[in-house]
């Protein structure tokens, strides 16, 4: 019986210090963040782990959440990431801002996503080619989704399907999945039902 309290006692203690850990975790790396981002909006975390290349040309709005291991990188100095109110960024995402990316308000961007602003053709030493992404707002990209450099523009609304792999620009409330992806649906009928 005795053993039996010790273990719960012990397991609980470690339960405990774990969550304290992680909450120090985020004040610390929250804190960082905001030291070294061009701007971060009030209410918006981050947890141990995130990794911003080019600190200096990142905006983030208010109320952003990232977790941990997602990247930031360019492979320019001046490759802009402007993140607007609202923002999620799960985990293991890697997001390119060599050519520029701009998400919407109220985006969610699931586990495992990459997302290209630039290509180098068929020759990888060659210098890239900037092209600019803009994610309208509510955009929902699905986990392990990869959005490919020639897609320039994801419409407002818009569900990007796990594991698609997105080659075109995506228009406002369409549902998309596969590889390539396709168009499945849109979302119309959402607002309807809302109304």
């Amino acid at each position: 019986m005795l053993l039996k309290q010790l273990f719960k006692t012990t397991y609980w203690a470690g339960r405990i210090g774990a969550a304290l850990g992680r909450r120090l975790g985020m004040l610390t790396a929250t804190r960082m963040h905001r030291a070294t981002l061009a701007s971060v909006g009030a209410g918006s975390r981050f947890q141990p782990g995130v990794r911003f290349a080019q600190p200096g040309t990142v905006s983030v709005g208010s109320n952003c959440y990232f977790w941990r291991g997602c990247n930031a990188s360019s492979e320019v100095a001046d490759g802009p990431l402007i993140i607007d109110d609202g923002v999620q960024i799960n985990q293991d995402v890697h997001l390119d801002t060599t050519g520029g990316l701009s998400l919407g308000t109220g985006v969610l961007i699931s586990e495992g996503v990459v997302i290209y602003t630039h290509d180098h053709g068929l020759d990888p030493r060659a210098a890239p080619e900037m092209l600019p992404k803009t994610i309208a707002p509510d955009v929902w990209i699905g986990m392990r989704a990869v959005i490919m450099p020639q897609c320039r523009k994801i419409g407002p609304g818009a569900v990007i399907g796990a594991g698609a792999v997105v080659v075109h620009d995506v228009p406002a409330g369409a549902i998309v999945g596969g590889n390539p992806a396709r168009v499945l649906g849109q979302k119309d009928h959402l607002a309807e039902v809302a109304a």
